[in-house]
């Protein structure tokens, strides 16, 4: 494919991506309709000084209408000066739409129904952890800064932490899986979580307080936290992580300006 007409299909897509017809795109850019016909076909090519109202039509570079392949990495000084210029909330939408990107596609809501504004999204697996909620809230943490979060509770359960109670938290942490290892057929023996636990816990009477709150699963091989506690404690993690461990933490308080 010559680079004619990979620019005029990526001209052609854009287009219809905005619902733009060719007649409303040239009235734009201050062409006919047949100049934007003619470039989409790949017989022609756009000024220069049209390639740059073309990106800023779309709100894309110019150097991904002109097909440049220069990687992710070749963008970071555009996004590091455009950050600079950015609130704090359309920085919070960007980084969204990273994670959107780089995560699978989320259903669409059935037929019907309103769907939910606040719709939450989260990736758990080898490489970290991602979430974002829509309007709300971007968080990722890498599988280091997990690791070391849970070994850091396993130490010395600050707060939030503490807000488990006390003879539940060695349960959460002894069945939490290695990020490495999330298999969904995962399990503890009884035998060997009790080797993991204090001799003097009344290993009989956590587990059932565990499985009452909702924490913990009884499944075929042992015993296993479910998908929302093993979430919950690594997010947990997290946020003791970030307060309690200096230079972690970047806070804003309050509407800015």
């Amino acid at each position: 494919m010559d680079k004619l007409t990979n620019i005029g299909m990526k001209i052609a897509q854009l287009r219809r991506s905005r619902g733009m017809t060719q007649e409303e795109l040239g009235k734009r850019l201050s062409v006919s309709a047949q100049a934007v016909s003619k470039w989409e076909n790949g017989d022609s090519l756009p000024d220069l000084s049209l390639i740059v109202q073309l990106a800023e039509t779309f709100d894309c570079s110019a150097d991904y209408l002109l097909g440049r392949e220069g990687g992710l990495a070749s963008l970071l000084p555009q996004i590091r000066e455009a950050f600079v210029h950015m609130t704090v909330e359309e920085k919070v939408v960007f980084l969204g739409d990273i994670i959107t990107a780089a995560e699978a596609p989320i259903p669409t809501p059935p037929a019907g129904s309103s769907g939910h504004p606040s719709l939450v999204h989260i990736h758990l697996g080898p490489t970290g952890i991602g979430l974002w909620a829509k309007d709300r809230l971007v968080c990722i943490a890498t599988p280091t800064f997990l690791q070391e979060a849970v070994e850091t509770l396993e130490e010395a359960a600050e707060f939030p932490f503490t807000l488990v109670p006390q003879e539940i938290r060695p349960v959460l942490l002894a069945l939490l899986r290695d990020i490495d290892d999330l298999k969904p057929d995962y399990a503890v023996d009884e035998k060997t979580l009790q080797s993991r636990l204090p001799d003097t816990m009344n290993l009989d009477q956590v587990l059932a307080d565990c499985i009452e709150l909702g924490f913990v699963d009884r499944v075929r091989g042992g015993y296993r936290l479910n998908y929302k506690a093993d979430l919950a404690v690594r997010l947990l993690a997290v946020v003791h992580q970030t307060i309690n461990k200096q230079g972690t933490m970047n806070v804003m308080m309050g509407r800015p300006e």
